[in-house]
C-alpha cells in the first residue's frame, strides 16, 4: 500500500521550444502533441480546455478569447472535472484522447488564430502500487483505470472542501511564438525520490531534453 498527500505546490517542471516553434502554427502544434506522447508512459490527460485566439503579426503574441473543451469517456466516477460544472454543454466527449484526436483539438478555429492556452484539467497518472491511501483521508477511494495493461491513478478527486489537485497538472502556453510545458506533480506519490513514480517522471523530463526542449525558470 501507498499513502500519499496532495499538495497545492509540488514537484515543478518547466520547459520551452524547442526552436522550431517559431516556424509557425503547425511547428507548435506539433510540439505540444510531441511533449504528449513523451508523457504518455507516465501521465495521460483525460480533459482539456484549449483556448485560442488571433496571433499578433508582429509578436506572435496570442489572447485567448475562444475555448473548446474535450473529455475522455474513461474519466471514472468520484473525479472531479471543473470544466464539465462549468461548461457541461460544451464539452465535446470522445473515448480517447489519442494524437489524431489532439491534432483536431488544437487546429484553430480561424484563419491567423492560434491556441493561446491548454490546460488538463483532469490527468491520469501511472501507479505501480495496487494499493492507494490518502494520507488525509485514509478511508477515501482513490478513482484508478486500467489501460495498457497498468494501473492509472486519476484526479482530482471529488471532495467536498479539499484540494481539487490532479495527480500531474500540465498546461501548455502559447509565449510570443514560443511554447511553454508546465508539469506539476501534486500528489506526494510522484515527488517522493525513493517512488518508481518519481522515477518515471523523471525519466520523462529527460526525455523531453533530449527532444530539443530546454529548461525555464519555475
Amino acid at each position: 500500500m501507498s499513502t500519499f498527500s496532495i499538495s497545492d505546490r509540488g514537484l515543478l517542471i518547466k520547459r520551452s521550444g524547442p526552436p522550431q516553434v517559431l516556424d509557425g502554427v503547425a511547428a507548435r502544434r506539433a510540439a505540444v502533441l510531441r511533449t504528449l506522447e513523451i508523457l504518455h508512459p507516465v501521465v495521460r490527460p483525460l480533459a482539456l480546455e484549449i483556448s485560442f485566439g488571433p496571433v499578433e503579426p508582429e509578436t506572435f503574441a496570442v489572447a485567448g478569447i475562444e475555448s473548446r473543451w474535450l473529455a475522455s469517456r474513461a474519466i471514472p466516477a468520484g473525479v472531479a472535472n471543473l470544466s464539465a460544472f462549468e461548461q457541461p454543454a460544451a464539452i465535446e466527449l470522445v473515448d480517447e484522447l489519442t494524437a489524431d484526436v489532439m491534432a483536431r483539438a488544437l487546429t484553430p478555429p480561424h484563419p491567423g488564430w492560434d491556441f493561446a492556452t491548454i490546460t488538463a484539467s483532469v490527468t491520469a497518472a501511472r501507479v505501480t502500487t495496487s494499493e492507494l491511501t490518502i494520507e488525509q483521508m485514509p478511508s477515501h477511494p482513490v478513482p484508478v483505470i486500467a489501460r495498457d495493461g497498468e494501473r492509472w491513478a486519476v484526479g482530482p478527486i471529488n471532495v467536498q472542501g479539499y484540494r481539487l489537485a490532479p495527480p500531474i497538472a500540465l498546461g501548455w502556453r502559447q509565449d510570443f511564438g514560443d511554447v511553454e510545458l508546465t508539469i506539476e506533480a501534486l500528489w506526494s506519490l510522484w515527488w517522493l525520490t525513493a517512488s518508481a513514480e518519481h522515477t518515471g517522471l523523471r525519466a520523462a523530463e529527460r526525455a523531453l531534453d533530449a527532444a530539443g526542449f530546454s529548461p525555464t525558470a519555475g
